[in-house]
C-alpha cells in the first residue's frame, strides 16, 4: 500500500486525530485562516499561539503533522509522503467545510493554484477568510529551517527555500488582488533576534508595506 492509499484508507483516524467532532463544533459563520510565508518564518508557532489567544478550538491543518501518521516516515524521507500529505490536507479541508468548523491551514501558500481553489471553496461555503502572512528575515528563517532539519530530519533544499520565500509573498498579493475585500490580509513582521512583532491588519497588499532587498540570485549566494 503506497502512502496515498494508506491515508485514504485511514481517513477516520486522520479526522479523529485532527478534527474530532468531540472537540470541535459547527459554527453559523465559520472562519478559515490561511498561513503564508517561507519555511522557518515561525508560522506554526504563530498559528498555535493564535489559537490560544482566541481561546476557542480551531482545527489546525498542517501537512507536516499529518506525516507523523505514516509508520514508515522517518523525517529524512519526507519527500516520499508529499503527495499523500496533500491528500490528507484535502480530506481534512473537505471535512471542515462540511462540518462548518473554524480552521487554520498552516502552509506557505507557495502554490497559487491550490490556494485560489481553497479560498474560492471557503467563500462559496459562506466562510470568513483571512490570510496571515509572516515575514522573517530570510537569513534567520534559513537558520531556523536548518536547525529543524537537524532536530527532525525534514530537509528543505536552499533552492526550495528561496523559491518559497518569493512565491509566498507574490501569491498572497495576487490572491488579494483576485478576491479583494472578500478576504482580510494580515502582515506579521517577525524579528526573533529582538523578539519583536509588527502586526498590520486588513492591508491592501504586502508589497506596499514590505520591501525585500534581495533577488533570488543574491539570496542564494547569501545563504
Amino acid at each position: 500500500m503506497n502512502p496515498t492509499e494508506y491515508i485514504k484508507s485511514n481517513k477516520k483516524i486522520l479526522i479523529q486525530k485532527f478534527a474530532s467532532p468531540a472537540v470541535y463544533e459547527s459554527k453559523k459563520i465559520p472562519a478559515t485562516i490561511f498561513m503564508a510565508g517561507s519555511p522557518g518564518a515561525g508560522k506554526t508557532e504563530f498559528s498555535k499561539n493564535l489559537i490560544k489567544i482566541l481561546d476557542k478550538p480551531l482545527v489546525r491543518i498542517d501537512a507536516d503533522e499529518i506525516r507523523e501518521l505514516f509508520p514508515d516516515y522517518t523525517g529524512s524521507n519526507s519527500h516520499l509522503f508529499q503527495s499523500a500529505c496533500s491528500k490528507g490536507v484535502e480530506i481534512l479541508y473537505d471535512h471542515i467545510l462540511h462540518k462548518k468548523y473554524d480552521a487554520i491551514i498552516d502552509g506557505t501558500l507557495a502554490s497559487i493554484g491550490v490556494a485560489r481553489k481553497n479560498i474560492s471553496r471557503a467563500l462559496n461555503h459562506d466562510r470568513l477568510v483571512a490570510i496571515f502572512y509572516l515575514y522573517q528575515d530570510p537569513k534567520i528563517a534559513w537558520e531556523f529551517t536548518k536547525a529543524r532539519e537537524e532536530k527532525e530530519g525534514r530537509r528543505i533544499t536552499k533552492d526550495v527555500f528561496v523559491d518559497t520565500f518569493f512565491k509566498a509573498k507574490e501569491n498572497v498579493d495576487a490572491l488579494k488582488e483576485i478576491f479583494g475585500d472578500k478576504i482580510v490580509l494580515f502582515l506579521i513582521e517577525k524579528d526573533f533576534k529582538h523578539d519583536v512583532e509588527k502586526f498590520r491588519i486588513n492591508i491592501p497588499s504586502i508589497d506596499n508595506l514590505l520591501k525585500i532587498d534581495y533577488t533570488p540570485q543574491t539570496l542564494k549566494k547569501m545563504l
